[in-house]
C-alpha cells in the first residue's frame, strides 16, 4: 500500500518517498483507461444505433482509434514510470512496442476505413450508352 513521506524518520535517496508521485501515476493511468473505456463504449454504440453504414464505420473505427490510442498512451505512461524509477530495458521495450503498436493501428486505420466506405454503396456504372429518361 502507499505510504506518504515521513521526512523525521526517512533518509534523503530512500525510494520511500516516492508514494506521491506514484499516486499521480497511478491517477493517470486510472484516467487514461477509464476514457479509453469510455470511448469503447461509443464504439459500440456507434455500430448498433446508427443507421447507416457510413456513420457507423466513421463511429466505430474513430472512436475505437482513440480508445486504442489511450490504451497505448497509458501503457506508454507505465513503462516510462517503470522506466525511470527501477530501471531495466523490459520497460523500454514496452515503450517501444506500445509505440510501434499504435503506429500499425492508425496506418491500418485508414485502410479499414476506405474498404468498408467502398464497399457500402456500389461505383456508378460509366458505360458510354445515354440513359433512358421515360
Amino acid at each position: 500500500m502507499y505510504r506518504l513521506c515521513d521526512y523525521n524518520t526517512d533518509l534523503p535517496g530512500t525510494t520511500e518517498g516516492n508514494a506521491m508521485i506514484e499516486l499521480a501515476v497511478d491517477a493517470i493511468l486510472y484516467i487514461l483507461l477509464l476514457a479509453a473505456i469510455g470511448f469503447g463504449w461509443i464504439s459500440v454504440i456507434g455500430l448498433l444505433l446508427f443507421p447507416d453504414i457510413r456513420s457507423r464505420a466513421f463511429t466505430g473505427i474513430r472512436a475505437g482509434i482513440i480508445a486504442m490510442t489511450l490504451v497505448t498512451a497509458s501503457a506508454i505512461c507505465y513503462g516510462l514510470f517503470t522506466w525511470t524509477t527501477n530501471g531495466g530495458m523490459q520497460y523500454m521495450v514496452l515503450v517501444f512496442a506500445a509505440a510501434l503498436m499504435l503506429v500499425i493501428v492508425v496506418a491500418l486505420n485508414r485502410v479499414a476505413a476506405d474498404a468498408i466506405c467502398r464497399n457500402a454503396v456500389p461505383a456508378p456504372s460509366h458505360s458510354g450508352e445515354p440513359k433512358d429518361r421515360s
